[in-house]
Protein backbone atom coordinates (compact mmCIF):
# COMPACT_ATOMS: atom_id res chain seq x y z
CA UNK A 1 0.00 0.00 0.00
CA UNK A 2 0.87 3.81 -0.91
CA UNK A 3 0.01 6.82 1.10
CA UNK A 4 -0.31 10.17 -1.04
CA UNK A 5 -1.28 13.40 1.08
CA UNK A 6 -3.05 16.62 -0.51
CA UNK A 7 -1.01 18.20 1.64
CA UNK A 8 1.79 17.58 0.98
CA UNK A 9 4.07 19.24 -1.55
CA UNK A 10 5.68 16.48 -3.07
CA UNK A 11 4.90 12.74 -2.31
CA UNK A 12 7.45 10.20 -2.83
CA UNK A 13 6.38 6.65 -3.76
CA UNK A 14 8.42 3.57 -4.72
CA UNK A 15 6.47 0.88 -6.92
CA UNK A 16 7.74 -2.71 -7.21
CA UNK A 17 6.59 -4.26 -11.24
CA UNK A 18 4.50 -7.31 -11.35
CA UNK A 19 6.61 -10.35 -12.62
CA UNK A 20 4.60 -9.67 -15.94
CA UNK A 21 6.17 -6.24 -16.63
CA UNK A 22 8.78 -6.09 -18.94
CA UNK A 23 11.33 -3.52 -18.44
CA UNK A 24 13.16 -3.52 -21.99
CA UNK A 25 10.07 -1.83 -23.22
CA UNK A 26 10.36 1.85 -24.41
CA UNK A 27 12.20 4.50 -22.42
CA UNK A 28 9.61 5.16 -19.41
CA UNK A 29 9.42 8.64 -18.91
CA UNK A 30 6.12 8.86 -16.31
CA UNK A 31 3.36 6.55 -14.58
CA UNK A 32 0.29 7.43 -15.51
CA UNK A 33 -2.20 5.82 -12.13
CA UNK A 34 -6.23 5.35 -13.12
CA UNK A 35 -8.16 3.03 -10.64
CA UNK A 36 -11.12 4.42 -8.23
CA UNK A 37 -11.75 5.07 -4.61
CA UNK A 38 -12.63 1.90 -3.11
CA UNK A 39 -15.74 3.36 -0.85
CA UNK A 40 -17.88 4.86 -3.53
CA UNK A 41 -16.04 3.92 -6.86
CA UNK A 42 -14.99 7.52 -7.64
CA UNK A 43 -12.55 7.82 -10.09
CA UNK A 44 -9.39 9.02 -10.62
CA UNK A 45 -6.00 9.42 -12.97
CA UNK A 46 -3.52 11.47 -12.72
CA UNK A 47 0.56 11.05 -13.95
CA UNK A 48 3.45 11.06 -11.35
CA UNK A 49 7.19 12.09 -12.61
CA UNK A 50 9.86 9.38 -12.76
CA UNK A 51 12.30 10.14 -9.56
CA UNK A 52 14.18 7.01 -10.15
CA UNK A 53 14.31 3.65 -11.94
CA UNK A 54 16.47 1.54 -10.44
CA UNK A 55 15.72 -2.22 -11.01
CA UNK A 56 13.37 -3.77 -10.10
CA UNK A 57 11.84 -0.48 -7.87
CA UNK A 58 10.65 2.46 -9.27
CA UNK A 59 10.34 5.54 -7.53
CA UNK A 60 7.85 8.18 -8.53
CA UNK A 61 6.97 11.84 -6.83
CA UNK A 62 4.10 13.60 -7.78
CA UNK A 63 2.29 17.10 -6.50
CA UNK A 64 -0.10 17.25 -3.57
CA UNK A 65 -2.33 18.99 -5.81
CA UNK A 66 -2.55 16.11 -8.73
CA UNK A 67 -3.54 13.35 -5.64
CA UNK A 68 -7.19 12.71 -5.65
CA UNK A 69 -9.58 13.96 -3.49
CA UNK A 70 -11.25 12.83 -1.93
CA UNK A 71 -9.43 10.98 1.14
CA UNK A 72 -9.83 7.63 1.26
CA UNK A 73 -8.74 4.00 0.10
CA UNK A 74 -8.17 3.44 -3.74
CA UNK A 75 -7.43 0.78 -5.94
CA UNK A 76 -5.08 2.28 -8.43
CA UNK A 77 -3.87 0.55 -11.59
CA UNK A 78 -0.15 2.11 -12.91
CA UNK A 79 1.02 2.13 -16.55
CA UNK A 80 4.04 3.25 -17.88
CA UNK A 81 3.80 5.98 -19.92
CA UNK A 82 6.33 6.18 -22.94
CA UNK A 83 7.74 8.85 -25.75
CA UNK A 84 6.95 6.99 -29.48
CA UNK A 85 8.84 10.17 -31.29
CA UNK A 86 7.78 13.12 -32.41
CA UNK A 87 4.24 14.07 -32.82
CA UNK A 88 2.66 13.81 -36.47
CA UNK A 89 0.51 16.09 -37.54
CA UNK A 90 -3.29 15.19 -37.84
CA UNK A 91 -2.58 11.66 -35.83
CA UNK A 92 -1.31 14.08 -32.83
CA UNK A 93 -4.57 13.54 -30.65
CA UNK A 94 -3.94 17.16 -28.37
CA UNK A 95 -6.44 19.99 -29.55
CA UNK A 96 -4.19 22.61 -31.49
CA UNK A 97 -6.10 25.36 -29.98
CA UNK A 98 -5.55 24.35 -26.44
CA UNK A 99 -1.34 22.68 -26.77
CA UNK A 100 0.64 24.82 -24.75
CA UNK A 101 3.86 22.94 -26.78
CA UNK A 102 5.67 23.86 -30.03
CA UNK A 103 4.74 22.13 -32.74
CA UNK A 104 7.87 21.38 -34.13
CA UNK A 105 9.47 20.19 -30.55
CA UNK A 106 5.75 18.09 -29.56
CA UNK A 107 6.16 14.74 -28.69
CA UNK A 108 3.46 11.58 -29.38
CA UNK A 109 3.16 10.23 -25.43
CA UNK A 110 1.78 6.52 -25.16
CA UNK A 111 0.39 4.54 -22.59
CA UNK A 112 2.26 1.45 -22.57
CA UNK A 113 2.13 -1.83 -19.94
CA UNK A 114 1.03 -2.27 -17.30
CA UNK A 115 3.02 -1.68 -13.97
CA UNK A 116 1.55 -3.02 -11.06
CA UNK A 117 -2.02 -2.75 -9.36
CA UNK A 118 -1.58 -0.97 -5.71
CA UNK A 119 -3.46 0.17 -2.84
CA UNK A 120 -3.72 3.34 -1.98
CA UNK A 121 -4.52 5.93 1.34
CA UNK A 122 -5.07 8.99 0.50
CA UNK A 123 -5.15 11.74 3.19
CA UNK A 124 -5.10 15.41 3.50
CA UNK A 125 -7.68 16.62 0.97
CA UNK A 126 -10.78 16.88 2.64
CA UNK A 127 -11.30 15.72 6.28
CA UNK A 128 -10.04 19.24 8.81
CA UNK A 129 -8.11 18.50 11.61
CA UNK A 130 -10.53 19.44 15.07
CA UNK A 131 -8.20 21.74 16.98
CA UNK A 132 -10.74 22.95 19.22
CA UNK A 133 -14.06 22.18 20.94
CA UNK A 134 -17.07 23.96 20.21
CA UNK A 135 -18.05 23.94 24.35
CA UNK A 136 -16.43 23.19 27.31
CA UNK A 137 -18.56 19.94 27.64
CA UNK A 138 -17.43 18.34 25.40
CA UNK A 139 -15.38 15.33 27.31
CA UNK A 140 -16.51 11.72 26.66
CA UNK A 141 -15.81 8.72 28.14
CA UNK A 142 -16.30 5.12 28.03
CA UNK A 143 -15.94 2.02 30.31
CA UNK A 144 -15.38 -1.67 28.88
CA UNK A 145 -16.59 -4.87 30.89
CA UNK A 146 -14.82 -8.43 30.18
CA UNK A 147 -17.27 -11.03 30.06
Amino acid sequence: MIQLNQSQATNTVALYPDSSYNPANPTLIAVKFSGSQDYDRFPTEFTASIYSNNSPWIVVQLTGSSVPNPSGQYTLQAYQVVSTGPAIWNTFAEVWNGTTQVWNTATYDALGDLITTVRAFVSGSDVTPITQYVSPDEDGAYTTYIG
